[in-house]
């Protein structure tokens, strides 16, 4: 499933990471390619705490986290 990530960078430099389409999963990274991969990181922990605790996975999650940066700077 692609999950798709905003980023902003803070005034210390470095970046905030909102994963848009799974509500309440959040990282940050000293850099903008170390927040995209944390967010990774932080995405396989929120859906593993959504199944433990019984709650239901977002539609299309098949267990392959491909994130794409669709809002932040310098967007790909």
């Amino acid at each position: 499933m692609k999950y798709l990530l905003s980023l902003d960078q803070s005034p210390n430099g470095s970046w905030g990471v909102e994963v848009i389409n799974l509500p309440g999963c959040f990282s940050w990274g000293e850099t903008r390619e170390a927040a995209a991969q944390n967010a990774r990181e932080a995405i396989e922990g929120h859906l593993e705490a959504l199944q433990e605790v019984g709650e239901p996975l977002p539609i299309g999650a098949d267990g392959i986290i491909d994130v794409e940066i669709v809002r932040g700077a310098e967007a790909k």
